[in-house]
């Protein structure tokens, strides 16, 4: 991974940006994660995720303030003091994620708590209406029930009506209306025109990518191949995979496929041997990782590049 990213550096200009996007979202995670794994003892792996889930406690209840007073993108849409509300949505994924593992074996004062700050993240992350990260967390709870066979019919009618309360509240939502009927216009009609051109990039760079740090220039070059663009400040193409395949070329996207693969091997072999909630709780946030990669990019940020090295401590449990 880090060779096809070195790679395709050297073979494309912008070295000043691409060696501070190699610096700040794999060196130092790396070094960050290397310190991290030195320090803490095994035994004590778990304040890791303790630390990440008060972090976004914190997080939403800023971005609590913020809603309260109003202070919302022009869709109506809660940013907090990120980006955008999809960046929002991927910091706290993870904590929502923390949260349902530990409030489970907690006494009951310190439940309270975890309670009440989970429900806090859950409204802040509702309020964010960022559809690709609810899949995200629907979808790895959905997996790691099936992996522990803990699916009944009480859960599954949980599951059933959580989906159906999450679409009627958004029935009348322009975000919902406009994907029901594929309004030109839509997030989801902006998204397939970036991975149209993201598509268009990678049939001409397929071996070597463009490099990181290209896309915005990139992207704008090649409007002559499209009708006018829906989106023009766009950083990254909106897909974690795209984005690995475009700024590190297939060897890149390889080495990042054949690293999480790894990865779930040794998961699933000590959830096999020694199941712990760690173990689940960093199955759960990959899992988030990689399904909403597929909407956006959940790597290519200095705080998300942290959670995804995070969950490597899990294997040293």
């Amino acid at each position: 991974m880090l060779i096809g990213i070195f790679l395709s550096t050297f073979f494309n200009g912008n070295h000043l940006e691409s060696w501070g996007i190699i610096k700040g979202w794999f060196l130092f995670p790396l070094i960050f994660l290397f310190l991290v794994g030195i320090i803490i003892p095994k035994e004590k792996i778990d304040h890791i995720f303790w630390a990440y889930f008060f972090s976004g406690a914190t997080v939403a209840l800023i971005s609590m303030g913020y809603l309260i007073l109003g202070h919302l993108t022009y869709d109506g849409r809660l940013i907090g003091f990120f980006n955008s509300p999809n960046y929002l949505a991927m910091y706290l994924a993870p904590a929502i994620i923390i949260s349902l593992f530990q409030i489970q074996n907690r006494n009951l004062k310190l439940k309270n708590l975890l309670i009440f700050l989970s429900i806090i993240i859950l409204i802040a992350f509702y309020f964010t209406y960022s559809y690709g990260a609810w899949i995200a967390v629907l979808g790895a709870l959905l997996i790691i029930a099936l992996i522990k066979k803990s699916i009944s019919l009480k859960n599954i009618i949980i599951a059933i009506l959580i989906i159906i309360v999450l679409f009627f509240s958004q029935i009348n939502n322009k975000k919902l209306t406009d994907l029901l009927t594929a309004n030109p216009r839509s997030s989801l009609s902006s998204r397939i025109m970036i991975w149209k051109a993201s598509g268009k990039m990678i049939e001409n760079n397929f071996w070597i990518g463009i490099g990181p740090g290209n896309f915005q220039n990139t992207y704008l070059k090649y409007q002559k191949f499209y009708p006018p663009y829906l989106e023009w400040a766009v950083p990254h193409p909106n897909n974690l995979y795209l984005t690995f395949w475009l700024y590190s070329g297939i060897s890149g996207l390889i080495g990042f496929l054949v690293l999480t693969f790894f990865w779930f091997k040794k998961i699933f072999e000590k959830i096999k041997t020694e199941p712990s909630e760690i173990l689940f709780m960093a199955l759960g946030i990959m899992l988030v990782i990689l399904i909403h990669g597929i909407f956006d990019t959940t790597y290519f940020k200095n705080d998300l590049a942290i959670v995804f090295w995070l969950n490597f401590l899990a294997l040293k449990k």
